[in-house]
């Protein structure tokens, strides 16, 4: 089947680049990227095209036991990889010797706390990127156990989508995530920061996750009329976004826009030809942006350092992709198995 889910989720991998580079560096030339892109668009489409995916991925699944694996195996060895690899930048950047950074306690609870998907407990490592306006290693890893936390949710939603149907199931999800954030302004002691931080988090999201999973069960009914829902959704929320009745189209909005263009569209986007390089480019691109900063390569000349760092981040990602996460992906992955249909057409 023809689709664009390469090309639409490394655009959206980009979308986090830039919107990440005109936050970090805080150069003026790249301040127009936040008028332009929203890394909240990206971050919420990830998640719509993941419900798809990870849902198509659970009913090719033999056993719960098998799902299980399978996403531990797409998810967590690039994770590690990403983790290492901050560590490392760190002690190439602390302002403390070498010696002293590994005698550090604060940096083993880095590794500990972040390969544990508790970024927050240890965002930082000693000694390293402190007058940055964002000292954080890797701001982007929050995501990532929203994700599995949302991936343990399938077999549910699945259960639900059964007995129920799809478009009830999809109401409920949206229920739980309005009461989800309804609910954090009147719990004691909470801060309106930490009110909009936690309303991100599971199960802050899962109408989101859940309108993919919708589309992966009933695609056959929506795919014809997903590009008119687009087209209305979107044109009723740029109407209606600095009103409360926007925010109960923007998930509608978002799923069916990044939908279409993943489905949709006439023509298809190779991006995939040389890997899926869109989950390594979102792991790897916070500490590499990091490190430009620190080396002060935006200051000498922008563009030339924008266009070294998209090398080097989409090259991380090529090599993470190809060491790291392929060979780890189980044969009856969908991606392992549409390629060796693709060998195979290519034989015959």
């Amino acid at each position: 089947m023809r689709n664009n889910f390469d090309a639409v989720r490394l655009g959206l991998a980009l979308t986090v680049v830039f919107c990440h580079l005109a936050v970090l560096s805080e150069v003026a030339v790249f301040q127009p990227f936040l008028r332009f892109l929203s890394a909240d668009f990206a971050v919420k489409g990830f998640f719509v095209i993941s419900g798809c995916l990870v849902t198509r991925s659970y009913l090719r699944s033999q056993s719960g036991w098998d799902y299980a694996e399978k996403r531990v195996r797409r998810i967590y060895p690039a994770y590690a990889v990403t983790i290492g690899l901050a560590w490392l930048i760190g002690m190439v950047a602390t302002r403390l010797s070498v010696a002293n950074y590994i005698n550090q306690p604060a940096a083993y609870k880095y590794l500990a706390a972040n390969a544990a998907f508790l970024n927050f407990l240890q965002p930082t490592l000693p000694g390293v990127f402190e007058q940055h306006a964002v000292p954080a290693l890797n701001a982007s890893l929050w995501t990532i156990k929203v994700e599995l936390c949302l991936y343990c949710c399938v077999p549910l939603l699945v259960g639900l989508f059964r007995r129920i149907g799809a478009y009830p199931t999809a109401i409920l999800a949206f229920c739980v995530a309005l009461l989800w954030e309804e609910a954090l302004p009147h719990v004691p002691h909470i801060t309106p920061r930490m009110v909009t931080e936690l309303a991100r988090q599971f199960p802050g999201v899962i109408h989101f996750f859940t309108l993919g999973a919708v589309f992966t069960m009933v695609e056959h009914k929506l795919g014809p009329k997903l590009g008119w829902i687009a087209l209305v959704s979107c044109v009723a929320f740029f109407l209606l976004r600095h009103h409360r009745t926007g925010s109960l189209i923007e998930p509608l909005s978002y799923a069916s826009s990044v939908l279409f263009a993943a489905t949709g569209l006439p023509l298809q986007i190779s991006a995939g030809r040389w890997g899926d390089l869109s989950y390594g480019t979102y792991l790897v691109h916070f500490p590499i942006i990091q490190l430009f900063i620190h080396l002060g390569v935006f200051q000498w000349n922008p563009w030339l350092g924008l266009a070294a760092l998209l090398l080097i981040i989409l090259g991380a990602a090529f090599v993470l992709w190809h060491v790291v996460e392929k060979p780890l992906l189980k044969r009856n992955s969908h991606y392992v198995a549409a390629k060796i249909v693709n060998y195979e057409k290519g034989r015959s």
